[in-house]
């Protein structure tokens, strides 16, 4: 009998950090380790990454890391992975192996003896019964690759950061490839898969091309002016529809962006032949007027570099009233205040600005038809969604559902909740492991503290912090508990009565005689933050940190 365990360290309900363990018959699969952003920026927290302590007890019994792709919510925390776990082996494609190694290389990691192995078909692990197939996917960085994990009695197959269709050097989703590898005399035991995008409409494929939409700005914008796009340095391959633009109107081009930078020059560096404009150094940005400069960064990043630009605070990069600018980054659920914020910033400098929402582009992430299509093609027994807030992944279920599959077996998981298996059937997903949670990482290497953080120290250790947190109903958007308050450095017996009034009477104001449509949480939790400490510096003389949290149920 084979018992088959699946979970995630992180990608369930949360955009990032995504790392899964697939336990065949007491051996561990890893499948990715990446980082994650933090929603607030004013925490003083750069990065965020797994708890690790699980697989640090059991190294032995770890199989190997496979790396589907090197999106930063991928893979950007293998290194620390590396300085926990000795002789990690990690398969993957000759592209990410590549890109990983530069990652790797900043990083002092003694003793680990870890290696990279190009990943191109098959590799049998024949003491322990277990083939794993790897398989091209369509992505916007090319080596994007999905796996199935073939075991004794079933397949289970692992799919994420695609796009169904074909993207010409930036990979192909052959969904008949794909059926073929699972057609081996067992059954498809399990798909999972990217689900973050079950709520977008349609086909993502056909929201992913932007030329047709933005090509306009190119052929109206005079030879005198600059046009800055902005986008996220993941998203290769619309990056490669503003250089083909570039070329076509004999625009030179300036990466301002390191991430994006290194990627393309490993791109010419594998395929010669690759056509390009012609490409000048970022320290030249403000010099060259006729310039394409794409601007790009890792999600939230991206914003702030923008805010940094648009306040005159870069050095290299100073915006005009005659330039043309175009933002194709549409925010994850979380960031639409700094979004927003951003675009304000930008149209004080200029008014020839456009940008492309969620309603008009996709990023390579399977949308509501491509979940039905993929799920009514390859009939799996169980559907696991992945990486993605909790309400897009029961979506995904429902989706599943439509397209012919038993609604019980469409497993939501969180973070350590573990779905067990013998041989192909479900017998519980009650169980979790412990020590399942985010770990801190500060700056952007080990020991570099940036200037932010060490603000942020300052003013915790200075004035305080207050930490919120109250249930909210659901359906009725309303508190469903007493608010609970904690604090560190700042509340003492003399003051907490005046402290705890302040803090209730701002919230239940925020509530109260109002209809659900008129409730929007994330507005109050700003709100909040705002009033609150500007009430409690009038009360009490001191402007401690405010962290709230409302969780609907």
């Amino acid at each position: 009998m084979n018992k088959i365990n699946f979970f995630g360290l992180g990608g369930l309900d949360e955009n990032g950090k995504n790392a899964y363990v697939l336990e065949i018959n007491s051996k561990l699969f890893i499948i990715n380790s990446g980082t994650k952003v933090p929603i607030n920026s004013h925490n003083g927290i750069d990065t965020l990454i797994c708890n690790y302590e699980f697989l640090e007890k059991r190294q032995k019994d770890i199989v190997g890391l496979f790396l589907t792709d090197v999106h930063n919510e991928s893979f950007s925390a293998i290194p620390w992975l590396l300085m926990k776990i000795k002789n990690l082996k990690i398969y993957t494609s000759f592209f990410n192996k590549s890109v990983l190694n530069e990652r790797i290389s900043k990083y002092n990691i003694e003793n680990s003896n870890f290696e990279i192995i190009t990943i191109k078909n098959i590799v049998n692990f024949d003491k322990i019964n277990v083939k794993v197939t790897a398989f091209d996917l369509a992505g916007g960085l090319p080596g994007q690759l999905g796996f199935n994990f073939e075991y004794e009695k079933g397949n289970i197959l692992f799919m994420t950061n695609f796009v169904d269709g074909v993207l010409g050097p930036y990979g192909t989703t052959d969904i008949q490839e794909i059926k073929n590898i699972v057609n081996n005399g067992k059954e498809l035991h399990a798909l999972i898969m990217d689900s973050g995008h079950s709520a977008y409409p349609g086909n993502s494929i056909d929201k992913l091309w932007i030329s047709k939409k933005i090509e306009y700005k190119f052929k109206e914008t005079s030879q005198d002016s600059r046009i800055i796009v902005g986008l996220y340095d993941e998203d290769m391959i619309t990056a490669h529809e503003v250089l083909a633009l570039a070329l076509r109107y004999g625009r030179p081009v300036i990466t301002y962006g390191r991430t994006y930078s290194q990627l393309i020059n490993l791109v010419k560096k594998i395929n010669k032949n690759l056509k390009l404009p012609e490409f000048i150094d970022y320290r030249a940005a403000n010099d060259v007027k006729n310039a394409v400069i794409l601007v790009t960064g890792a999600i939230e990043r991206l914003y702030l570099r923008f805010i940094r630009i648009a306040s005159n605070n870069d050095v290299y990069l100073k915006l005009k009233q005659s330039d043309a600018v175009i933002i194709v980054a549409p925010p994850v659920n979380g960031l639409e205040v700094n979004y927003a914020l951003t675009l304000d910033e930008i149209a004080r400098n200029t008014a020839n600005l456009i940008e492309l929402g969620s309603d008009q582009y996709y990023s390579c992430n399977p949308a509501k038809e491509d979940i039905r299509n993929i799920i009514k093609s390859l009939k799996p027994k169980y559907f696991i969604p992945i990486q993605g807030l909790y309400r897009y992944l029961v979506v995904a279920t429902q989706i599943a559902r439509e397209a012919g599959m038993n609604l019980n077996n469409c497993l939501v998981l969180q973070n350590g909740r573990v779905a067990e298996f013998e041989d192909t059937e479900l017998i519980n997903q009650k169980h979790g492991i412990r020590n399942v949670g985010d770990v801190v990482i500060d700056g952007f290497g080990i020991g570099d503290i940036s200037h932010e953080v060490i603000n942020e120290r300052e003013n915790l250790a200075r004035d305080g912090v207050i930490a919120l947190s109250s249930l909210i109903d659901y359906k009725k958007k309303k508190p469903i508990n007493e608010l609970q308050i904690a604090s560190y450095g700042i509340i003492t017996k003399d003051n907490k009565e005046a402290v705890y009034k302040v803090i209730n009477d701002l919230f239940n104001k925020e509530f109260e005689n109002k209809t659900t449509k008129e409730i929007d949480l994330k507005e109050i939790q700003e709100k909040l933050r705002k009033s609150i400490k500007r009430k409690i510096s009038k009360v009490i003389e001191k402007e401690p940190m405010i962290v709230i949290t409302l969780y609907e149920i």
